[in-house]
């Protein structure tokens, strides 16, 4: 089946995503390696008075303790593993693009992200998994709700294109 998954997860310590990450690696024998992204340049802080490095300095601090908490969550849940963070430069690239990249970079076979919630910040926010899928060489997967504790939920959204010449 999956011999090495990324997860990607984002701000919040209770990952609906982690989670189903967890179970599948569990359930395949799969090696687990989470990804928090740093943007040091979100929507939100594009305010006049910014100090852009002391919000970068903040959210790499955010980072790193996610990653730490990921760490112990995979350690809690007997699966071999790392946590990783990764921040963007100032300009150029996404984070989709990110994962992406880093996936491909550490040898996953299989990339998981989680359901995006809308809301109006979303509609001035990169939309992760629609990135993801457009840089992904490999199966992607997308985490969908709360799951319970014996059976999760994922969808898959695509398999890696293939493309076919001649008739």
């Amino acid at each position: 089946m999956y011999t090495h998954i990324l997860v990607a997860v984002g701000t919040q310590t209770d990952s609906v995503t982690l989670e189903a990450a967890i179970r599948l690696a569990r359930e395949s024998g799969a090696r687990l390696t989470t990804l928090h992204v740093v943007d040091p340049m979100p929507s939100q802080a594009l305010a006049a008075d910014c100090n852009f490095g002391y919000t970068r300095d903040v959210f790499e601090a955010y980072g790193r303790e996610l990653a730490a908490h990921n760490l112990a969550a995979l350690r809690e849940a007997g699966c071999e593993g790392e946590a990783h963070t990764l921040t963007l430069p100032m300009c150029g690239g996404t984070i989709g693009s990110a994962i992406a990249g880093h996936a491909q970079q550490i040898g996953a076979d299989l990339i998981m992200v989680g359901k995006p919630h809308p809301s109006w910040v979303s509609l001035f926010e990169e939309n992760v998994y629609k990135q993801v899928l457009k840089h992904a060489q490999i199966p992607v997967l997308i985490a969908t709700d709360k799951m319970p504790a014996v059976a999760g939920r994922t969808l898959a959204l695509r398999q890696p294109m293939i493309e076919t010449t001649g008739a």
